[in-house]
């Protein structure tokens, strides 16, 4: 199956683009497509797999965890958490 990754602040910077396609198999997770970015872009594997703080991970516009599974054609869009006051 094929999915849109699009990549917010820093994470765009450190891959060098802002899109990326990836093609997993079926039944993938969101896990797996971020061990896939990160093999693709090893500059993102400690900002993906963070102890502290994990980036923020939408599909299709609902925020889901590691473990959702892909649906085909799925966007994924992974963002840092903000807060403040």
């Amino acid at each position: 199956m094929e999915i849109t990754v699009h990549l917010g602040e820093p994470f765009w910077r450190t891959a060098g683009k802002r899109e990326v396609r990836l093609t997993l198999g079926s039944g993938a997770s969101v896990a797996e497509a971020l061990i896939a970015l990160a093999q693709l872009y090893p500059g993102l594997s400690a900002e993906l797999g963070g102890d502290e703080v994990r980036p923020l991970v939408f599909m299709n516009d609902t925020d889901v965890s590691p473990e959702a599974l892909l649906v085909p054609e799925a966007r994924l869009v992974i963002v840092w958490p903000v807060s403040g006051g």
